[in-house]
């Protein structure tokens, strides 16, 4: 009996043994399994380190010394499937490593492994799908609607966006698996893998190679690849270039109502096309893997040649986007406001009553009240006072300020005064017929119909009405420009994404939007901000005065110009800064470059520099030239877009409007207030001031970008591919 009781407790002892060495030999198998994926992951160490940032390796447990290779989003994205799938596919094929995924529930492990490449994959798409009118698909939707005369662009892009299309659309399945990857069941992972390798239909392989094709035609054609000196130009006549022939044909209306620059909008293009690729081969590599596991085959030279097609389409991609980039303006620029929805202040800012026509008698333009010279003899004066409380007792009068250049039209008129601030008249009818400004009735409120005659004095002299500039400081006079600096954050790593002209207590600012700067070109859109100006006062001591105040720049007659100039940081710098500055008399714009690792997103603000353009008109080499505008009418007036019109190394003077056509009451160019930015926020590496218009009006002085130019980053060094011959992987 005791022998029976010890036999019986000997066996459920070895079954509590057997059944703790099942649950331990579990928990060992998925410890070890563990254990083989860092093994894995750090075998492959080789093959990232040139290409992995740091916190892509953190994702696989990885900390990394070396500095990572400088290349775009999307070409790092490209490389990281690349060698996580290459990494994850080696490790595979022993059957020991086979054997302990299915101990643990290997599809899952799978999926998991591509789960966390989730971020990066989703990090390029957002970027892509952002902008207020819709995001790449849209921008280049419209390109095709713009003009029907792009007729290879109109006939390339539908097809092109169906094959991205059905790409997208079945990663979005993968993206929910990898998302769910705890509940999802075998059958449905067996179904999917399937489906992409699917022969029924358009395969994912298939679309893969069709979207190829349209951006390097040439890439399969073996004739025309042995062919004399076309080896290198496989990518000719490809959907890259056939949107940079599109932009470039493009009017300037559609140029200035993008969100981003040219550059950027080939780019996205490209990043797109690089997104797709990513897409299906990581769901090909998958699903061949799941495939594996399941028993349903080793496909090892699929995957091998999946592998070498698939780095084949990138290098040639990358090439192709480089080219175009280099070639494409990275400069960005905004169209007019509708001429019906200009707003003052809103839209536009103007220097108000800076320099104004003005109608006086010359016997008020010298101090013995003679009628001896003519009005042309009155170049540079004062008003000395009102002769028999003529004219100049029913108008406002200059007599605080300086008279220049004075001219004789006719002897009689009919002055239509204006006694509201900011104008002096609205128009003014000789004897002859002929009108200054826009004749209207002149019976508003603050209106007076008056009857100005010259006349004769002492039979020999006839007392002229003559016609000049006043230049007179004062309440109503907005004539100042904030000298301050404005700066972002870049301590708190942010530098400029946008700027425009305000104006705050009669004083023109700059203003700057920052953000966050974010790793290979991106911006945190989270942090972009408008920054305040810095509060500038006028004296009241000084509301009369000419000269230059505290923190601020005042225009008078012989100082008004402002440079045109387009400023470019050095190579791995971007704007953190801008202010205005005194050069020769002239406003002349500066912009803070600081320098930044493409790799981090890090601004490093202590090695901040200046940038500026310091050739004068009496420079010895490149001295500025003027951009003149004849007898421009009031800037809002046009009905035709503004256009750009000026060049680096040029100036413009703000001056009065048109004579005939305003009676010179504004000051000329207007300021454009709207504000540039690039949507989606991304680095700035240039800012610019430059004059837009159309003849015969005086057009508006306006703030231009450059973003960031991607094809220095298009680069591929050799060494990242020295791993793969056509016998396949070199271990």
């Amino acid at each position: 009996m005791k022998l029976l009781l010890i036999s019986v407790n000997h066996k459920r002892l070895s079954s509590y043994f057997l059944l703790l060495f099942v649950i331990l030999h579990s928990v060992w198998s998925a410890i070890v399994a563990q254990e083989k994926v860092r093994e894995m992951v750090n075998q492959a160490r080789i093959l990232m380190n040139a290409t992995l940032s740091d916190d892509e390796l953190s994702l696989f447990g990885i900390e990394e010394d070396n500095k990572a290779t400088e290349l775009a989003q999307p070409l790092s994205l490209q490389i990281t499937v690349l060698h996580v799938t290459d990494a994850l596919s080696r490790e595979m094929n022993l059957p020991k490593w086979q054997a302990m995924l299915r101990a643990l529930g290997g599809d899952r492990e799978i999926l998991k492994r591509f789960e966390q490449m989730r971020p990066h994959f989703a990090s390029l798409e957002k970027k892509l799908s952002q902008g207020q009118d819709g995001g790449i698909d849209e921008q280049l939707n419209q390109i095709a609607a713009l003009n029907t005369s792009f007729t290879t662009w109109t006939r390339i892009w539908p097809q092109l966006q169906t094959l991205i299309h059905t790409v997208g659309n079945l990663h979005d399945w993968f993206d929910r698996y990898q998302r769910n990857a705890a509940v999802v069941n075998e059958r449905t992972l067996r179904d999917f893998a399937e489906t992409v390798h699917s022969t029924d239909g358009l395969t994912i392989s298939q679309a893969l190679v069709s979207i190829h094709k349209t951006v390097c035609p040439f890439s399969m054609d073996e004739d025309y690849m042995e062919s004399e000196n076309n080896s290198s130009d496989i990518c000719k006549g490809g959907v890259l270039e056939t949107l940079q022939t599109a932009l470039i044909q493009a009017n300037d209306n559609f140029i200035c109502s993008l969100p981003k620059s040219t550059h950027q909008l080939a780019y996205d293009l490209y990043a797109l096309l690089t997104l797709t690729d990513a897409k299906g081969y990581a769901m090909m590599q998958f699903s061949w893997m799941i495939l594996r596991l399941y028993g349903r085959g080793n496909n090892a030279n699929e995957t091998e040649q999946a592998r070498i097609d698939f780095e084949k389409r990138m290098t040639e991609k990358a090439a192709a986007a480089q080219k175009v980039l280099s070639e494409l303006s990275t400069w960005m620029w905004k169209c007019d406001t509708p001429t019906s929805n200009q707003i003052e202040n809103e839209t536009y800012i103007q220097f108000n009553e800076l320099l104004q026509g003005y109608v006086v008698n010359e016997v008020d333009l010298n101090q013995d009240n003679t009628c001896k010279d003519s009005c042309s003899a009155y170049t540079n004066t004062q008003e000395k006072g009102c002769f028999g409380n003529q004219f100049c007792a029913h108008s406002r009068r200059c007599s605080s300020g300086r008279i220049y250049n004075c001219g004789f039209v006719e002897a009689d008129s009919n002055i239509c005064i204006n006694n509201e601030p900011g104008r002096r008249y609205d128009w003014i009818q000789y004897k002859s017929g002929r009108v200054f400004g826009q004749k209207s009735e002149c019976n508003a409120p603050h209106n007076k119909n008056y009857k100005a005659d010259s006349w004769w004095r002492w039979v020999f002299w006839h007392c002229s009405y003559c016609m000049c500039l006043c230049d007179q400081p004062g309440l109503h006079s907005d004539r100042y420009v904030s000298l301050q600096s404005a700066l972002a954050s870049s301590s708190s790593n942010r530098l400029v994404t946008g700027v425009r002209f305000v104006k705050h207590n009669r004083i023109l600012h700059i203003q700057i939007q920052e953000g966050e700067a974010l790793p290979r070109g991106l911006v945190n859109e989270s942090t972009v901000q408008w920054l305040p100006t810095t509060p500038i006062n006028i004296l009241k001591s000084q509301e009369e005065s000419v000269e230059d105040g505290l923190g601020y720049a005042t225009l008078r007659y012989e100082e008004r110009a402002i440079d045109l100039d387009d400023l470019v940081t050095p190579k791995g710098h971007v704007i953190t800064g801008l202010r205005f500055r005194k050069l020769g008399g002239h406003l002349n714009l500066e912009a803070q470059a600081s320098p930044i690792d493409f790799t981090t997103g890090t601004i490093d603000n202590e090695r901040a520099i200046w940038v500026s353009n310091d050739n004068t008109p009496a420079s010895e080499i490149k001295p500025r030239t003027k951009l003149s505008l004849l007898s421009p009418d009031v800037s809002t007036r046009s009905r035709i877009p503004s256009v750009p019109d000026s060049t680096s190394d040029q100036f413009i003077e703000f001056q009065v409007s048109s004579l005939e056509k305003d009676v010179s009451q504004n000051t000329v160019p207007f300021i454009e207030a709207t504000p540039v930015f690039s949507q989606p926020p991304t680095w700035l590496t240039g800012i610019g001031i430059y004059h837009k218009g159309q003849p015969g009006y005086g057009g508006y002085v306006a703030f231009r970008i450059a973003t960031l130019n991607f094809s220095y980053y298009m680069m591929l060094p050799s060494k990242e591919f020295n791993y793969t011959t056509e016998e396949g992987i070199v271990n």
